[in-house]
This record gives structure tokens, C-alpha cells and sequence, in this order.
């Protein structure tokens, strides 16, 4: 009987232990190779490109899509996060956060050979891909009206153009890319004179820039101000559309990627970055229809001549957006 009461006692020992190790598990949670990522991108593409990481070096990912929020709500948001890397944002976006220290310096094996003016000069943030501002016409309104698709900013002036041109709002993307570029090459008092002779034109803003191009699809308007990559693909899918370049004020608009100071897996972030710049990350953003930053360095005649492009100062299109767009508006 003494024999029996001392077993039970020891049964009942561990299960106490037993139970007390499930419980400390659940608190404390195994996290060995799991990353976290958020992104600005298109969500298919960012999904297929973690995807495409996990596939390959076994590393979980947890994703979620950055939420469509002003700069400075999403930086709050991210800065009380937890999140390993953060792909999407623009160089202007990266350019905020690491003045708000939120980002880790971190050079990939496959940036080596890009050029200084699409990097940042202390490895906070690295570039994946490029874009240029178009203006996609649509042919059969230019016949009516008796032009030529326009493809430069001051072609956007002509009265025959009175109401006929949509874009996305100002504060971002191409038409926030119209106002840096023109205002660093022709200065601010040239740039503010072209303003107030484009709102003469009665511009209509959208919300989104496929909006835009919806309506130059429609033929509601003739033209709209757009990023080239999705103008070209509109242009592929529908001949009546006509994609251009913009000659006289384009703008080297960069999607980046960047390590952020609060994640905690700070290797598993490291080895994400290398895979992004990889022969089959380029692919995946290939199929997107994303144009990888390399694809732009190897192939100079892709996008054919996309004309003047400023060397931006990130500082200042950063920085002071608020005030340039202000007084963008107010232009007379």
C-alpha cells in the first residue's frame, strides 16, 4: 500500500511537470526560423515572393499587407511593430524612416553593381525595382480632337486639352513625381508658373491611378498621367491606347526593400534581402509585370527615351511634401 501511494504521488509529479511545460510552451512559443514581413506592393506579387522564399530556404514567413494609410500613420505603425522587413515603400517613404532611425543598414551580395544615384549612400534601404511617369492617350479621342498623343508636360497645356485630363491625387506616384521633377529642373518659380496654367486645365483627380486610366480607356478623357509599366501594359492589351514616356521632367520612381531596427530575427531579414535581388525573385517580378531595377540596367533601350530625369533630393521631396503640394495647388 506505501509502495502504491508513493506511485501515485510520482504519476501526479509529472503530470504537474508535464503540464507546466505545455503551459511555458504556449507562452513562450518557438520562433527558430520565421521571419516577419509587411509590404506596400501589389499583394499577388508580395505573396509570391515570400512564398517563393519560404519554398527555398525553409524559413516561415509571417505576411501581411502594409495598410493604406498616410506616410506618417505608417511609420507609427511600424515603428511600434515587431516586423523583420518592410518591401514596397518608395525611396522617399525609406528616406523618412531612416531619419526616424527605424531602419538597419544592410548590403546585399546582388546590389553590389548598381549604381550610386538609385542607392542609398548608407545601405539603409536597397532598390528592387524602377518605374517613369507616361501619358496614356487615348487614340481615338486625340483623332477627334486633332492632335497627336502628347508625350512632354507642356504638351498637357493645350487648350484643345481643356478637360480632358485625369490623374491620381498629388500625394503620391506620378503626379506627386510632376511636381519634384519639374520644380528641380525649371526651379520653383518656373515650376509653380506651369501649375497654375495646368489647373486652367480642369484637371480631374482620382483616388487611384487605375481609375485614371479607366477613364482614358472609357474615352471619357484623352489623357491621364500614369505610371509606365501599368500604362505600356494597357497599351499591350488595348491598340486604340497609347503609351509615352514623358520627355521633359521624368522621375526614377524606386521600389525598395529595408530591414527594420525592431525585428527580431535580424539573419533570417538578412537572407530575405538576398533572395529578393535573386535570378528567380527578378523572375517573379518579371511575371508581375514589375520591372526589376536590373532588367532597366542591362536593357538601357527597355523603356525607350524616358527623358530628362532629375537627380532627386530625397531630403527635400520628402521632408517638405506637404508644403511643395500646397503650394503646388494654390499655384496661380
Amino acid at each position: 500500500m506505501v509502495m502504491k501511494k508513493y506511485f501515485v504521488l510520482f504519476l501526479l509529479l509529472l503530470c504537474l511537470l508535464f503540464q507546466a511545460g505545455c503551459s511555458s510552451q504556449k507562452q513562450n512559443p518557438p520562433v527558430e526560423g520565421v521571419v516577419r514581413v509587411c509590404s506596400s506592393m501589389n499583394r499577388n506579387l508580395s505573396e509570391a515572393l515570400v512564398e517563393g522564399f519560404a519554398n527555398k530556404t525553409g524559413i516561415v514567413v509571417e505576411f501581411d499587407p502594409l495598410v493604406a494609410t498616410s506616410l506618417s500613420q505608417r511609420l507609427d505603425l511600424l515603428s511600434a511593430s515587431k516586423v523583420d522587413v518592410w518591401m514596397g515603400g518608395s525611396a522617399e517613404e525609406y528616406y523618412m524612416a531612416a531619419e526616424r532611425d527605424m531602419l538597419v543598414p544592410y548590403l546585399p551580395r546582388g546590389a553590389a553593381n548598381i549604381p550610386p544615384q538609385y542607392m542609398d549612400r548608407d545601405g539603409r534601404w536597397v532598390p528592387l525595382s524602377i518605374d517613369y511617369i507616361a501619358l496614356l492617350s487615348n487614340r481615338n479621342n486625340m483623332r477627334k480632337l486633332g492632335i497627336e498623343p502628347p508625350s512632354s508636360w507642356d504638351e498637357l497645356l493645350q487648350p484643345v486639352l481643356h478637360n480632358e485630363i485625369v490623374m491620381a491625387d498629388l500625394t503620391g506616384g506620378p503626379p506627386y513625381g510632376l511636381i519634384t521633377s519639374l520644380w528641380q529642373l525649371r526651379g520653383r518659380d518656373a515650376a509653380l508658373q506651369f501649375a497654375g496654367s495646368l489647373r486652367t486645365q480642369q484637371v480631374l483627380y482620382l483616388p487611384t491611378e487605375a481609375k485614371a486610366g479607366y477613364e482614358v480607356y472609357l474615352g471619357n478623357k484623352a489623357v491621364a498621367v500614369m505610371s509606365l509599366r501599368h500604362a505600356l501594359a494597357l497599351e499591350r492589351e488595348h491598340p486604340f491606347l497609347y503609351a509615352a514616356p514623358v520627355r521633359d521632367g521624368n522621375k526614377n520612381m524606386i521600389t525598395a526593400v529595408a530591414i527594420l531596427k525592431n525585428g527580431q530575427k535580424r539573419k533570417e531579414a538578412e537572407r530575405l534581402m538576398e533572395y529578393l535581388l535573386s535570378k528567380e525573385a527578378l523572375q517573379i517580378m518579371r511575371e508581375y509585370r514589375m520591372n526589376p531595377l536590373a532588367d532597366a540596367l542591362n536593357d538601357k533601350n527597355k523603356y525607350g527615351d524616358i527623358g530628362t530625369v532629375p537627380s532627386d533630393d530625397l531630403r527635400w521631396m520628402a521632408g517638405e511634401k506637404q508644403a511643395l503640394i500646397r503650394e503646388w495647388i494654390n499655384a496661380k
